[in-house]
C-alpha cells in the first residue's frame, strides 16, 4: 500500500517537513506493510521557500532585511536551478515575527519583501517567485513597492509611511525605478488564498480580524484600499480592487500584479506542480493531509484542498488532519475530503495544542492506519501461500535461548520463507533457516502450524499458513539475509515478554519451548 503524506506547515508549531516526519512514523508504526512518501507543502505562506529549495535541490541566501514593524530580520532567499528566486513573505514580513503585544497592523509594512526583490534582481534572478502568505499587514504592498523602486506618494508628493497609516495617505503611484529594475525579470505571486483586494470578500473585511483590525475598523480600511485600488487604476491602468487572489498577503499580491506585471497563481498548485507531487500520485492508495487549522478558508486555495482535489480526480481517498477544526467543518467540508481528522487531544489553549502537536499528530496518524489496515484485512482473500520455519533453541549457562531475526520493519520474528515447488516443508524450513540466519540446523520435532493474513503490494488479502520445525544448531555462522533481515540474536525465552514481535510469536515459542527433548 502506498501512502502520500503532504502535510502543509503547521503555523507557530510545525515546519511542514517535520509534521509530514511525524505523521509518516506514526502510519508505518500502525501500518508497517505500507510504503509511505512523505512529501512537504506549502501554498505560499510559512515554509514555501524551504520546501522549494528542498524539492529542487536548490540552496538558501540568508539576508537582513526590513521586519514587518522596521526592527531587522535574517530572511532566506531560495534559490533554485535555471535563475529562479523564491522570496518568501512570512519570513519577512510574517505575522508570527512579533508577540502578540509588539503587533500593530496600522504600522505593519510589506518593505523587507521589496528588499529581498532587489537583491534577487541584482544577483541576475530570471524569475521571481514571491510567497505572499502569513502576512503582518494590511497595506496593498505598498512598502514593497517603494523598497522595489517604486513610489507611494501623498498629496504633498512624499513617499508615504508604512502600513495602513501610509495607505490613508496614498494619493499618486509611480513605477519609478521598476521597469528597469525588474527588466526581463518575470514574478510569479503565489497566493494562499482566492479572495480580490477589497468588498466583502476583499482582504481587509476576511483577514483583517486575524491581524488585529477590531469591527469597528474594517469598512474605514476597505475605503483605504478601494482608494487605492482607484488610483492603481489610474496611474497604471491597473485596477486590482476585484481581481482574484489581488487580496492575499493584505493586498500585496495587488501590487505585485498591478507594478510588476505579476502572475497571480494559485499557490497550493503551484508548489504541488513544482516539487512533483502530482506525479507522485501515481499508485498511491491513500493521501493524508493537514495543516495547523482546517476551516471555511480552507477551500479558498490552502494545501489541504489543493491536494484534495488532485486525489479526488484520481479517485484517491484524501484524509485532512487539522491542529484545530472550525465549527463550520463540523457541519459540512468539501466532498473532495474523504475525512478530517482534529489532532488535539481535547478542550486546551491554541499554546497547549502547539506544544502537544509532535505527540498527537503520529497518535492520530498511528489510529488511521491501525484502522486502514484492519479494514482491509477483513477483505476476501486474494490466495494462499505456503511457508516452512524453525523455532531453533541452544540451551547454555545463562538458561534456553531462541534464535530470532529483525526484519525491516524492526519487528523481532522467527525465521521461515516460502515454500518452492517440489519442495519439502522439511527442507524448505531447513533451508530458509540457512538463508535467513547463516546456521545450518537439525530438526528436532515438528512444531506447530501458525495461520495469519498479510497485505500484499496490490493492499490484497494473503491467508499464509507457516509450519514451524524445533531446530537445534549444528554449525555455520550468525549472518543476516541482505534485503530480508536487519540483524540476527539470540533471546533468552526470560527475555521474550515486551519484545517488539508480531502477534502469537512469543506464544509458539514457548510451547516449542516444552518440545525439547
Amino acid at each position: 500500500m502506498k501512502v502520500l503524506v503532504a502535510m502543509n506547515a503547521f503555523k507557530g508549531s510545525l515546519p511542514a517537513s517535520e509534521a509530514c516526519a511525524l505523521v509518516a512514523h506514526g502510519f508505518r508504526q500502525g501500518f508497517p506493510e505500507a510504503i509511505v512518501v512523505e512529501m512537504p507543502l506549502a501554498d505560499g505562506g510559512d515554509g514555501t521557500a524551504g520546501v522549494l529549495v528542498a524539492a529542487k535541490s536548490g540552496e538558501v541566501q540568508h539576508v537582513q532585511v526590513t521586519g514587518p514593524y522596521g526592527k531587522p530580520v535574517d530572511s532566506p532567499l531560495g534559490l533554485l536551478p535555471g535563475g529562479t528566486v523564491v522570496v518568501e513573505s512570512a519570513t519577512t514580513s510574517g505575522i508570527a515575527l512579533a508577540t502578540p503585544e509588539e503587533r500593530n497592523v496600522f504600522l505593519a509594512t510589506s518593505y523587507g519583501v521589496g528588499e529581498l526583490m532587489a537583491v534577487a534582481a541584482a544577483q541576475g534572478a530570471r524569475r521571481i517567485v514571491v510567497g505572499v502568505g502569513g502576512t503582518a499587514m494590511n497595506e496593498g504592498g505598498i512598502g514593497m513597492v517603494q523598497a522595489a523602486g517604486g513610489k507611494v506618494l501623498d498629496a504633498a508628493g512624499r513617499q508615504v509611511p508604512h502600513g495602513i497609516c501610509g495607505l490613508k495617505q496614498v494619493s499618486r503611484v509611480d513605477p519609478g525605478d521598476i521597469p528597469e529594475r525588474f527588466k526581463d525579470i518575470e514574478v510569479i505571486a503565489i497566493c494562499d488564498v482566492d479572495n480580490p483586494l477589497t468588498g466583502p470578500d476583499g482582504a481587509t473585511m476576511i483577514y483583517g480580524p486575524q491581524k488585529e483590525l477590531e469591527a469597528h475598523q474594517l469598512d474605514e480600511v476597505d475605503c483605504y484600499m478601494d482608494r487605492y485600488g482607484s488610483v492603481l487604476a489610474r496611474d497604471l491602468g491597473r485596477d486590482p480592487r476585484n481581481v482574484p487572489r489581488a487580496g492575499a498577503g493584505g493586498g500585496l499580491a495587488a501590487a505585485l500584479w498591478a507594478f510588476f506585471g505579476a502572475k497571480l497563481v494559485d499557490g497550493a498548485r503551484f508548489v504541488l506542480e513544482e516539487t512533483g507531487f502530482i506525479d507522485e500520485l501515481d499508485g498511491a492508495h491513500l493521501i493524508i493531509t493537514g495543516e495547523g487549522r482546517v476551516d471555511s478558508q480552507t477551500e479558498k486555495g490552502k494545501v489541504p484542498y489543493a491536494v484534495a482535489k488532485a486525489g479526488f480526480e484520481r479517485g484517491i481517498p484524501v484524509i485532512a488532519l487539522g491542529g484545530s477544526l472550525d465549527d463550520s467543518v463540523l457541519r459540512s467540508y468539501p466532498r473532495e475530503l474523504t475525512a478530517v481528522f482534529d489532532s488535539t487531544t481535547g478542550p486546551g489553549t491554541v499554546e497547549q495544542a502547539i506544544g502537544m502537536a509532535r505527540l498527537t499528530l503520529p497518535f492520530v496518524a498511528g489510529q488511521i492506519a491501525r484502522l486502514s489496515r484492519a479494514v482491509l484485512l477483513s477483505g476476501p482473500v486474494a490466495r494462499q501461500e505456503l511457508s516452512a520455519g524453525g523455532i531453533v533453541f541452544r540451551v547454555g549457562n545463562g538458561g534456553t535461548q531462541v534464535l530470532m531475526i529483525e526484519d525491516r520493519f524492526g519487528y523481532l520474528s522467527l525465521p521461515k520463507g516460502h515454500v518452492d515447488e517440489g519442495e519439502t516443508l522439511v527442507r524448505a524450513a531447513l533451508r530458509e533457516v540457512k538463508e535467513e540466519t547463516g546456521l545450518d540446523c537439525e530438526i528436532v520435532t515438528y512444531a506447530t502450524p501458525l495461520m495469519y493474513r498479510f497485505l500484499d503490494s496490490g493492499c490484497v488479502p494473503v491467508e499464509k499458513t507457516v509450519h514451524y520445525y524445533v531446530m537445534r544448531p549444528k554449525g555455520g555462522e550468525l549472518q543476516p539475509q541482505p534485503g530480508e533481515t536487519t540483524r540476527v540474536i539470540w533471546v533468552g525465552q526470560k527475555d521474550l515478554k515486551g519484545l517488539k514481535t508480531y502477534p502469537k510469536i512469543v506464544e509458539i515459542i514457548e510451547k516449542a519451548a516444552d518440545l525439547l527433548p
